[in-house]
């Protein structure tokens, strides 16, 4: 049986059916996403970036060989200064539970971080975490 060559129209229609790859409303649905997502990442790295700077310098302050002797006054008074010169301003150091008991410093954060996305949509973002310091060492 021989086949018939195909039309002009049947020839489009051939093609189409074989294409490949997003539509214009699957590109725009993409391209919202990503922004939504770009928008959530740029709002939410500096609060991380931020943590981070407390986290080191609440242990570079425990590591300190004179952090053993310090009163909790003085470990604030420490953690206020490093907070200031590194520019922190999410907490303070009155923010800090400081605790000296059993022969431990524990030094305790513990603050939210709220940044808003759109309209009435924010990122929430939770940090808690407690660094500990053997003073019997």
């Amino acid at each position: 049986m021989k086949t018939q060559p195909l039309g002009k129209v049947g020839q489009a229609f051939a093609a189409r059916s074989r294409q490949r790859g997003l539509s214009l409303l699957g590109w725009v649905v993409v391209m919202i996403v990503l922004a939504v997502f770009g928008t959530a990442a740029f709002r939410m790295v500096p609060a991380y970036m931020e943590y981070n700077t407390i986290r080191s310098a609440i242990t570079s302050l425990l590591e300190d060989s004179q952090s053993a002797l310090m009163s909790e006054r003085e470990v604030r008074n420490a953690l206020s200064k490093r907070f200031t010169i590194n520019q922190v301003t999410a907490i303070s150091a009155n923010d800090l539970e400081i605790d000296k008991e059993g022969g431990e410093l524990v030094v305790g954060v513990d603050y939210e971080v709220r940044q808003p996305l759109f309209y009435n949509v924010s990122v929430v973002m939770h940090f808690e975490d407690d660094f500990t310091k053997n003073m019997t060492q």
